[in-house]
């Protein structure tokens, strides 16, 4: 009987403390290969080149993690904009962007380069996507 009893309690601890932990909304991202056009919720985004790719490749010991540029161009309700972007570490001074867009109700963000570079690849890349992603604003 003492068994049973503890038992049940093991077994219903076990679902009460299960509850609290909360699922993270995963992210999802829309490519936007190099050159193209996406639009978003009404909001064209064209990305039109990568200006800086100083990464440091996979595979390679560097003293500086490097960062990319990717300049687009966003159009919504009529405006036309020219956006900077930066992936990866900054250097003192600099700005980090990843915001394409932003309204009221949600923005449009870029969330990563991709291909990384790798040691045989870096310099050589020719076929870059840009993912992007829309957020709910609160």
């Amino acid at each position: 009987m003492k068994n049973s009893v503890l038992a049940c309690i093991f077994l219903f601890s076990a679902f009460v403390f299960g509850q609290g932990k909360s699922a993270v909304t995963p992210k999802i991202v829309v490519k936007v290969p190099q050159g193209e056009t996406v639009v978003l919720k009404g909001v064209s985004i064209k990305f039109i080149e990568v200006l800086e790719d100083s990464r440091c490749p996979t595979g390679v010991d560097c003293i500086w993690p490097g960062n990319a540029k990717v300049k687009t161009q966003v159009t919504a309700n009529g405006n036309t904009e020219e956006i900077l972007l930066t992936f990866g570490e900054v250097r003192q001074g600099q700005e980090k962007n990843t915001v394409l867009y932003n309204a009221k109700n949600f923005a449009i963000n870029g969330v990563k380069l991709t291909p990384y570079p790798t040691s045989e690849t870096a310099g050589k890349i020719n076929d870059y996507v840009l993912l992007i992603c829309e957020e709910k604003n609160n």
